[in-house]
């Protein structure tokens, strides 16, 4: 797990570096509104099941961000207008895999730094209940929430650290009958086209 995870920081250090070099090269008028604009595609490493039964395998993550369905880019408030995102995790150890989608509302702090929260729904193919070596989710269907810290490298080119949880929300769906839920830590890096 450590060395698929060392690989993909080696990747993102790599494309920060020759983006960086890009980005100061050009001119990076109009970079955030670029990014709501289009779509994104985001694909890193995640360090999988973090504090659970399941904690010390990898995950592959791939996300699609869609650009936002309305509003007016130049307003201020427009950051409250959620961009609609659907993706999968893929664990490399055979454990739980799954697939969300949702919402996602992305704040610029700096014309390059931004910060991302999300919430959604998430489906799995991981335990219920029942097996002590797996994180027993209590449903099938699961609540996916989280959020991200990112740097725009270039007009197309970003880098995000993201955390992810996911859990059945035992005081929602008292129904279930446990609720040990997933935290998810990652680097991606992502593509807007």
């Amino acid at each position: 797990m450590w060395r698929l995870l060392t690989h993909v920081c080696l990747a993102v250090v790599s494309v920060c570096f020759v983006g960086t070099s890009a980005a100061l090269a050009g001119d990076d008028a109009g970079m955030e509104r670029f990014f709501y604009e289009k779509y994104e595609f985001r694909l890193g490493g995640f360090a999988h099941g973090v504090g659970s039964a399941e904690e010390g395998s990898a995950d592959i993550n791939a996300e699609l961000v869609f650009h936002k369905l309305w509003g007016d880019p130049a307003s201020q408030w427009n950051w409250l207008i959620p961009r609609p995102h659907i993706g999968v995790s893929v664990n490399t150890a055979g454990e739980t895999d799954y697939a969300f989608a949702g919402a996602l509302w992305t704040y610029d702090i700096t014309r390059q730094i931004f910060v991302e929260g999300f919430v959604g729904g998430a489906v799995h193919d991981g335990t219920i209940e029942g097996d002590p070596s797996r994180s027993a989710l209590g449903s099938r269907v699961l609540f996916h929430l989280g959020g991200s810290v990112g740097y725009r490298i270039t007009n197309a080119w970003s880098v995000l650290f993201t955390f992810e949880h996911l859990s059945n929300g035992n005081a929602v769906l008292h129904a279930a009958p446990s609720n040990q839920g997933l935290n998810e830590y990652g680097l991606r890096v992502g593509y807007a086209f």
